[in-house]
């Protein structure tokens, strides 16, 4: 019979389609849609989210089958048992594998060699024998990915304390067929446990093979690393996004860890799009490490996590830096915020800049950003004056989202009704944060005047009050105070969706610490 569809057609059909499901149905119609169907199914097999559960044990087994003769019966020399697995296979499967997450694979092998053995560090080092099969199978099938594979698109390595196989030890870069299966790596993530993994070696011997990264993730844990991965960075020909997770012992050295980094992401300044840093400490990185990483001009993100000792003076390196800058994230460590360089960073950017959220209150920021960033879509700010919300909403009018926290105790009626003036005709979610002890006061009448002003734009409100009393006995102590059922039904009326909580704990069964309008119903 005579195929009906173009090939060109049938290719489109299938590669489009989105689930597992429909791709096993897919396989099923004839050779020429299962031929198109195998790839797009092997392409990302240890992907949990787009995996029938059934289908795990044949990814490994049909993995196993395809090991040459030679691996199979060293496999089996120790005590590896492959009676299972087939002498061939009707694809090569592993030449179609773009996407390799280790922990999933070692998971996977586990489960399917081992049922019995519970995967933890303590229970395989009890079975010495058996965590020596899994790293050999784990070893091989490495091998095997890395050789056939025609292109490798991401890899993760992870180790977060369970894992006694020592993945890091395995030189994936130097394994047969890296150099063609590694050339157009694009996403590289590796976490390992600080102060037990050391990736230096594993950073060194990938910055020969992989020069296209163009998002790495990495948990750094020693001076080594630093340097290793500084080199990694230096080779890619475009790296657009970086994120590094530090681990918080190297603060405490005298060395510049991190200036290397910095400094070689400046190789990268064309391409260069957003950085991530959590726990990183500024103690020992320079003026000019900073000024090198500011001729990184396409910059459009930076996020802060708990980073340490950022001081104002070498900060103010990168201040005038990045004129593309979009989006800033702070979440605050042990040292104050430079604020005048965080001010700067905002007046540079200007129109550009849509999203900013800093969780303490930043001297200047509110003033500069209503200035100079009055395209902002997305803001989540502290204030100790109430009242700069007003001044927010007044001049920036593309604003979709606004977290506010500000003032304690305060009345709150007028703001309302300012708010109303100056609502946002895109506002779409607006969050309150105040005390839970000295919350806002408003009134029934003040809430309507604002949820009338906006009820056409605003589809969500919400207030969480903070700074709940710790382990509350008294059920009365732990009864949200701010509004009454008069408030509620201004809510009910307006149709805009409402929640309210708390932080306060334990929750005490008896009294409700969370308000949903419309309520939420519990099928369960």
């Amino acid at each position: 019979m005579d195929f009906p569809l173009p090939t060109e057609c049938v290719e489109d059909v299938i590669s489009n389609l989105e689930f597992n499901r429909d791709l096993f149905s897919a396989l099923m119609v004839n050779r020429e849609w299962c031929k198109f169907a195998v790839p797009i199914l092997w392409k990302n097999p240890f992907d949990n989210n787009n995996r029938e559960n059934h289908c795990k044990k044949i990814i490994m087994r049909t993995y196993l089958s395809c090991l040459d003769q030679r691996s199979k019966l060293f496999l089996e020399s120790n005590g590896v048992d492959l009676s299972c697995t087939s002498s061939s296979t009707a694809f090569d499967y592993a030449s179609y594998l773009n996407y390799l997450p280790t922990t999933s694979l070692k998971f996977r092998i586990q489960q399917y060699m081992f049922p019995q053995v519970g995967f933890c560090g303590s229970m395989l080092n009890e079975h010495q024998k058996t965590s020596n099969q899994i790293k050999m199978i784990f070893t091989i099938l490495c091998k095997l990915f890395i050789s056939r594979s025609v292109e490798l698109k991401y890899i993760e390595f992870s180790d977060f304390g369970f894992d006694p196989l020592n993945v890091y030890s395995i030189p994936f870069a130097t394994f047969e067929g890296a150099n063609r299966s590694l050339a157009n790596l694009q996403i590289f993530c590796c976490h390992g446990i600080p102060g037990k993994s050391n990736n230096a070696a594993t950073f060194i011997s990938m910055s020969n093979v992989c020069k296209n990264i163009s998002h790495l993730e990495i948990t750094l844990s020693t001076l080594n690393e630093a340097k290793g991965l500084a080199s990694l960075i230096s080779v890619q020909n475009h790296l657009e996004h970086f994120k590094l997770v530090s681990d918080t012992r190297l603060a405490l050295t005298d060395d510049d860890i991190f200036g290397a980094i910095l400094r070689s992401l400046s190789t990268q300044k064309n391409t260069f799009r957003s950085i991530f840093l959590q726990n990183v400490s500024f103690t020992n990185v320079d003026f000019k490490s900073l000024a090198e990483f500011g001729n990184c001009k396409a910059l459009r993100s930076m996020t802060f996590i708990e980073c340490e000792d950022i001081q104002e003076k070498a900060f103010n390196a990168i201040s005038k830096a990045f004129p593309l800058l979009e989006h800033v994230f702070y979440v605050t460590g042990p040292s104050e915020v430079p604020s005048q360089s965080f001010c700067e960073l905002f007046k540079t950017a200007q129109l550009n800049v849509k999203s900013v959220s800093f969780d303490v209150e930043v001297f200047g920021l509110i003033g500069t950003i209503t200035r100079f960033c009055t395209k902002l879509e997305d803001i989540s700010i502290n204030s100790n004056d109430p009242n700069e919300i007003i001044l927010i909403l007044s001049n920036c009018k593309e604003l979709k989202y606004i977290n506010f926290r500000g003032g304690e105790g305060i009345d709150a009626n007028e703001i309302f009704i300012e708010m109303a003036r100056s609502i946002s005709p895109k506002l779409e979610i607006l969050s309150l944060n105040m005390s839970f002890i000295d919350p806002w006061i408003f009134s029934p009448e003040s809430l309507k005047i604002f949820l009338d002003s906006c009820k056409n734009t605003l589809e969500i409100f919400k207030i969480y009050h903070y700074n709940a009393p710790f382990s509350v006995q008294d059920s009365e102590d732990a009864r949200i105070k701010t509004m009454n059922e008069e408030h509620f039904d201004v809510i009910r009326q307006s149709g805009i969706t409402f929640h309210m909580d708390s932080d306060i704990w334990p929750r005490n069964t008896n009294v409700i610490t969370t308000i949903d309008i419309p309520e939420i119903i519990d099928e369960n």
